[in-house]
């Protein structure tokens, strides 16, 4: 199953929006149409609206979306930055906790990531300052003889007009970018302000230390929060950012540790070359797939027709689960196998391939070159590559 679909490309960059996107957007859009509560003056939430609840989902829809089309332009801010440093971004995929923008590698110099990283931050205060200024030309909303319960507004008191939508479209636009601005300025990963840390510190230290200290700083960072968290009253929300960036900062510590181990080491060096890639011809049974299996061990094989030939697809062992047993011998390979070959090029770095494996959730890459195979590459293969260097002591 596909957890993300593309929408699109800006600037070149396909970009993505994971399922958990899509959910926090429909939870955005109800809770924009229900509560009212005001900040510093602005009103944020549709609910204060004397309308039909149908007209406050219309507008908080628009919010929702304008607000996070910001999310994009943080992350499209970050891209820019990278790819005028030559930097090449895969693509930009939305999640729930905001957008990731997929590097081909990580930035080695530090004043290249100390750009690219605090541009997010700043186009989401900029955003955020610009909103507030539209808010304070066009209104301030006026709430004399509101009631307050608890900091929220009470509903069905404000007058239903364009302005005062535009008012609270500019006050969620404007509150949200400045909290997510500042919030990602905290000095942990997976927030910028952990990447904009290591950046200060590799000016000064070698890459992977720089990292390890920033990691070292932001796990403690998350426990603190968890630590306050979890002190009567228990706030849940700051228990689960607690989580998220000490599990960010370990992710974070990982993925350098393999960029930075397989730095040089390009596909071809790594990849099980042609004529030792076992291969499926597409007019094979099931039952005759199996064998093969049994005998060599692997789980997926391209399937053509010979190793000279271009690849037909590529067959799996999640494939013949979905024939029954009893049709082993009458189902062949050419009917199951999935034609959405997934390959990379000999010349790419490995760390570039480990990334695609990970991210499409499978267990090999085809290596084509000239629409041929010339080898298979697997993630065991990889690992394999990175003990023999006894460059990353703790892999399996």
């Amino acid at each position: 199953m596909k957890w993300s679909v593309q929408i699109g490309r800006i600037l070149g960059i396909p970009i993505k929006l994971h399922i958990t996107f899509l959910i926090i957007l429909v939870i955005f859009i109800y809770y924009f149409a229900a509560i009212s509560f005001k900040v510093g003056g602005m009103v944020l939430g549709f609910n204060v609206l004397d309308t039909s609840f149908d007209l406050k989902l219309l507008y908080s829809t628009i919010a929702s979306i304008l607000f996070f089309s910001t999310l994009l332009l943080h992350e499209l801010s970050h891209s820019y930055v990278a790819k005028s440093n030559g930097i090449k971004i895969q693509s930009i995929t939305l999640y729930v906790f905001g957008g990731v923008a997929q590097m081909e590698e990580i930035p080695r110099d530090p004043k290249v990531e100390l750009k690219m990283t605090a541009a997010g931050p700043g186009m989401s205060l900029f955003i955020g300052i610009v909103a507030y200024v539209l808010y304070d030309l066009l209104g301030p909303v006026h709430l004399e003889g509101v009631d307050f319960y608890f900091g929220e507004l009470s509903p069905n008191i404000m007058q239903m007009d364009l302005l005062n939508a535009l008012l609270i479209t500019l006050a969620i636009i404007s509150f949200y970018n400045i909290f997510l601005g500042i919030f990602n300025l905290l000095p942990a990963f997976p927030m910028d302000g952990g990447r904009i840390l290591r950046a200060f510190l590799a000016l000064w230290l070698p890459y992977l230390e720089a990292t390890r200290t920033a990691v070292a700083i932001g796990k403690t960072f998350a426990l603190l929060m968890g630590l306050i968290g979890i002190l009567p009253p228990i706030n849940p929300f700051l228990i689960l950012i607690a989580f998220f960036v000490y599990y960010g900062a370990q992710g974070e510590e990982r993925e350098t540790y393999f960029a930075v181990s397989l730095e040089g080491i390009k596909v071809g060096d790594v990849m099980t070359p042609v004529p030792t890639v076992v291969y499926i011809p597409p007019d094979w049974t099931i039952s005759q797939l199996v064998e093969v299996m049994f005998r060599f061990k692997h789980m997926g094989y391209p399937v053509q027709e010979d190793l000279a030939d271009p690849p037909l697809g590529i067959i799996t062992f999640h494939d013949v689960q979905k024939v029954p047993k009893e049709m082993h011998d009458k189902v062949l390979v050419k009917e199951v196998m999935s034609k959405d070959i997934i390959s990379v090029e000999p010349e790419i770095n490995a760390y570039h391939a480990l990334q695609i494996i990970g991210r499409n959730q499978i267990g090999r890459l085809l290596v084509i070159q000239d629409n041929k195979i010339i080898g298979i590459i697997t993630m065991k293969d990889i690992m394999r590559k990175m003990q023999f260097m006894n460059m990353y002591p703790n892999s399996q």
